[in-house]
């Protein structure tokens, strides 16, 4: 096991300790967008499961639904929300099974792997025939951060900021970043979304409530290239 990589995942897990409300709306999105697939009698594998938030609401929809979680103290979060569900304390390179499931969801992961399209490999390896991989992953070519670009608080597109080095982010995508680190994996993008049109900084958008920030979420959904985060699903390029 990376003890390296599992010493990076426990330092950062006090951001899932004291919760951020904004992700949970992302979150909530997410979980909407997921709704609209058929799931009814399907398996599920969560792989990252942070606070535990995304895993309780995903337990709402299927009952079949496993969990890989690397970190100690994420796995205590999970299990204070859903203590029955199974999950997996080790790294992705590390889980070794021979089930396949129907929907795999990588939601806000990506940015923090070693190797993302290594682990993107392994997911295309767990999935069935036809099932989906859900990926989400912020956007650096955001409307705020171009924005930002504009007026100079940037230097550039890639440059994280002091939230990213808090959670532990290694990269931030673009939509074509994205679609070819998937293609690099064996994996076919079948849509990309937008999630959260942001016009504004995080601190102004708190400002105006949760009905907007709500409304925000949905309506960047068809232009992905200007939202704050990505999200897409994806299949085997193969049977």
């Amino acid at each position: 096991m990376n003890k390296k990589e599992i010493e990076h995942l426990e330092s950062i897990s006090a951001f899932y300790e004291k919760g951020d409300h904004m992700d949970e709306l992302m979150i909530d999105r997410e979980i909407e967008i997921i709704k609209q697939y058929r799931t009814e009698g399907k398996s599920a594998l969560e792989v990252g499961c942070g606070s535990g938030s995304s895993t309780e609401k995903l337990c709402k929809i299927f009952d079949d639904i496993e969990v890989i979680e690397p970190s100690q103290k994420n796995v205590a979060l999970l299990k204070s929300r859903v203590p029955e569900v199974i999950c997996h304390e080790i790294l992705l390179e590390n889980f070794s099974t021979t089930r396949k499931y129907d929907f795999i969801f990588f939601l806000n992961v990506i940015e923090h792997v070693e190797d993302p399209v290594e682990s993107l490999k392994l997911l295309a390896g767990l999935i069935k025939h036809e099932g989906l991989i859900f990926i989400s992953g912020p956007n650096c070519m955001s409307l705020n951060r171009r924005a930002g670009y504009k007026m100079g608080i940037l230097e550039n597109y890639e440059k994280m900021a002091p939230k990213d080095y808090e959670v532990g982010h290694r990269r931030l995508y673009t939509v074509d970043m994205l679609r070819d680190h998937c293609d690099q994996a064996g994996l076919k993008v079948l849509s990309m979304k937008g999630m959260y049109l942001k016009p504004l900084s995080e601190t102004q958008m708190i400002a105006l409530g949760d009905a907007a920030v709500r409304a925000f979420y949905s309506l960047g959904e068809e232009i992905p290239e200007y939202c704050a985060s990505l999200l897409a699903v994806a299949t085997k390029k193969y049977y």
